[in-house]
């Protein structure tokens, strides 16, 4: 973590010890998106409250011998340039295929022009390039991890 990063960190520390809670044992410090330009994208639509869920292969979290989110997990979002943005809360994970993502999760991420046609395409595009990097296949069946979230911190 950056010292930027960890600043940023004590800020909502602060903040929630006075709201009385103290535990931060349960933080992840990323950006999402695999190009600058996406981490931009998804850094200002979650900041704005427009992007509230997210999804990512279950290979992924397999491949770095990674545990799954849990629902109270936060996240300090970063920009391309490692900044953080803001802060969310997970409220729910959920693992489904990809063919069983409905449209109203997909309108939760808030992307592109908000279809469900735009979302499948994008990440049919995204979750190839990650299978590939990654050595496995992508296919409708692919199993992903769904993640809702909160904005709690700017």
């Amino acid at each position: 973590m950056t010292s930027e990063q960890q600043r940023f960190l004590a800020r909502y520390r602060e903040h929630r010890r006075s709201l009385g809670h103290d535990d931060l044992s349960n933080v992840v410090v990323e950006a999402f998106g695999d190009t600058p330009e996406l981490a931009d994208e998804c850094a200002r639509l979650i900041d704005a409250g427009i992007k509230r869920a997210s999804c990512g292969l279950t290979a992924s979290y397999s491949a770095v011998n990674e545990r799954l989110p849990t629902v109270g997990q936060l996240t300090v979002v970063l920009d391309s340039l490692e900044a953080p943005v803001c802060i969310v809360a997970l409220t729910s994970v959920t693992t489904c295929r990809f063919d069983e993502v409905t449209p109203a999760f997909a309108a939760l991420e808030g992307e592109g022009d908000g279809t469900y046609a735009w979302w499948r395409r994008e990440h049919v595009r995204f979750f190839r390039r990650e299978a590939a990097r990654l050595g496995v296949e992508f296919t409708d069946a692919s199993e992903l991890v769904l993640e809702r979230f909160e904005k709690v911190f700017a």
